[in-house]
């Protein structure tokens, strides 16, 4: 059983205005006629020329609740609201409200079943949790093409898989679904595996390899669309362990500056990838973003240095030490020195946009994407 939740709209507010407006006329009915006549003129001219016309945003959210008592929700699922075809808008939402509801429903079985068994067996039982949020990432202005991502977690007893379902269509009279084929053409499929598996190439300790690994993506492949960028998204553990938690490749769009094998490059960095030091700098791997990006990277050992080298581009960095060098610059310190956890070395997230001049972009849910400079 669930109950639902819509956001205030400006439909409500304007119901609201209008039973104040009657409230207002009954408080005045004991005037002269002329003098109620010559306020509500006044009042009416009055709003007119001070409300101006807003436009209902593109997605208002609506919250799903559970009853189930060992099931915490923090559901938010979208709602669209004036697209072009409202026949395509009503089956959409009601697809997306359908899942999320189906995912309701098997998390309070689940969690009711198990709270059950801790009754019987004596064991504690702590409540499953079960989130759905959604991101907006394209949201028509730029060629119609409205991009949207939910994404379904739940935490349970052996905890649960996450999932991201995307959703891609143009804002038209007759909506249509957008594809990867859409997007770059007949040879998609070729252009899309090759720049997953270089970066996976570049990252091989990351990854499931041979036949565990990358075979190409398939007819149904998730992706999303954000700012002239697709993002090839993979479910957990479908190409790498569980501690890559749903891999990202960044793949431009053609006509979006991708000019050379370099501006089409992009490293995208999950929010557990990366973590904060005791100085609050943002700490990454630097060989794991580097080499998607078509760096060399090589470890010195016995130096305890990692060089970094692409064309005519040089740096090193070396443990514990805060000094950032460029070419024949002076080094530089950042306010955090690097530092090796679990094998792999992490720098300050300033050394690539700073030291070598890439751009990062970090979106609302935490992901940093690393491109080369445009």
């Amino acid at each position: 059983m669930k109950t639902m939740k819509h956001t205030t709209t400006p439909l409500t507010r304007t119901l609201a205005a209008a039973g104040l407006a009657g409230i207002l006329m009954i408080s005045a009915s004991g005037l002269p006629s002329s003098h109620v006549h010559a306020e509500t003129r006044t009042a009416a001219s009055t709003d007119q020329a001070e409300t101006p016309a807003i436009t209902p945003p593109l997605v208002t959210s609506k919250t799903l609740q559970s009853k189930e008592k060992w099931l915490e929700t923090d559901i938010k699922i979208p709602v669209f609201q004036g697209l072009a075809d409202t026949k395509y808008q009503e089956q959409l939402n009601d697809i997306i409200e359908s899942h999320a509801s189906k995912d309701m429903a098997k998390w309070e079985k689940e969690a009711a079943e198990t709270a059950a068994s801790a009754q019987k067996n004596g064991y504690t039982m702590r409540p499953y949790q079960l989130t759905i949020t959604y991101e907006l990432t394209s949201d028509g202005t730029d060629g119609d093409l409205i991009s949207l991502k939910v994404i379904t977690e739940g935490m349970g007893m052996n905890n649960g898989v996450p999932r991201v379902d995307t959703y891609n269509f143009r804002n038209e009279a007759e909506a249509q679904r957008v594809t990867l084929e859409d997007l770059f053409g007949r040879d998609y499929k070729a252009i899309v595996d090759q720049a997953v598996k270089t970066a996976i190439a570049a990252d091989q300790e990351n990854y499931f390899q041979h036949e565990d690994g990358f075979q190409g993506i398939d007819a149904g492949q998730a992706f999303y669309v954000s700012g002239g960028t697709a993002y090839i998204v993979f479910q957990k553990y479908s190409s790498a362990p569980g501690a890559a938690g749903m891999p990202e490749f960044a793949v431009k769009l053609p006509g979006q500056g991708q000019a050379t094998e370099e501006q089409a490059a992009a490293a995208v960095m999950k929010s557990g990838v990366y973590y904060k030091d005791n100085n609050g700098k943002i700490m990454v791997p630097a060989a794991q973003v580097l080499r998607q990006l078509h760096f060399d990277v090589k470890w010195n050992g016995k130096n305890k240095t990692a060089e970094i080298s692409k064309g005519a581009v040089w740096s090193a960095v070396t443990l514990n030490k805060d000094a950032y060098s460029f070419g024949k610059m002076a080094p530089r310190p950042l306010g955090s020195a690097p530092e090796m956890k679990g094998g792999h070395v992490y720098v300050p997230l300033a050394f690539l946009t700073d030291i070598l001049h890439l751009q990062a972009k970090q979106d609302k849910h935490g992901d940093i994407t690393v491109t080369a400079a445009q």
